[in-house]
């Protein structure tokens, strides 16, 4: 427990831990940020300066926690695009449910792959986003099938740590949309996204 909490981008304090199992909620995050769901949800993963890709092998410790400047204001909100794919906000809606998932829904899509979300909610802009090929009810870029054989103990305290970050929204949104395929960025070999508050750079780091 104590790893996941130190691992977690979102320090401890700002947490929602309120009516939740602590030893749960640190589980899920060791499971989310050790398993690298940030990679591809939070957009873009680091920021300009302590970017670990961009150091040296020597300015990493053996035995202390990365160093990194994470882009915590918009994670796990989604935003990235993998070709006409793009990641979605796992932050809580209003409710404090991620994707608007209940505990069940969110394990059903982590071992089927089916589309929940957007089954629920096809008027969310992200579920009308252009596909090659028929529409498919079935994550595609997500890798589920990983994700499959994780036990329901598992699954459930990754759960738990979503509902426990706070909400967010993607820099990346559905309207600027992915480059060469949709929204503004469509057609645009140099796309730069909006960043109106600062606290993305720009332009968009490589895809």
């Amino acid at each position: 427990m104590v790893q996941g909490f130190e691992s977690s981008p979102v320090p401890k304090a700002k947490l929602n831990l309120a009516g939740k199992n602590p030893a749960k909620v640190g589980l899920g995050s060791y499971l989310v940020n050790v398993g690298g769901c940030s990679d591809c949800h939070s957009f873009p993963r680091f920021l300009d300066a302590g970017d670990p890709f961009e150091g040296t092998p020597s300015t990493q410790s053996v035995s202390r926690q990365l160093v990194a400047n994470y882009n915590v204001s918009h994670f796990l909100a989604g935003g990235r695009c993998f070709g006409p794919f793009y990641a979605r906000d796992l932050t809580p809606d209003a409710k404090g449910r991620p994707e608007g998932l209940t505990e069940a829904e969110f394990i059903k899509v982590m071992r089927t792959g089916e589309d929940i979300h957007c089954e629920k909610d096809p008027s969310d802009p992200v579920c009308a986003l252009f596909e090659p090929g028929p529409p498919t009810d079935v994550l595609q870029v997500m890798p589920w099938p990983n994700y499959h054989s994780m036990t329901d103990a598992d699954l459930k305290a990754v759960y738990a740590y979503l509902t426990a970050i706070p909400p967010a929204q993607p820099r990346n949104t559905v309207k600027n949309g992915c480059p060469g395929f949709s929204g503004d960025a469509a057609g645009s070999a140099d796309y730069v996204y909006k960043d109106n508050d600062g606290t993305c750079p720009n332009p968009a780091p490589p895809q």
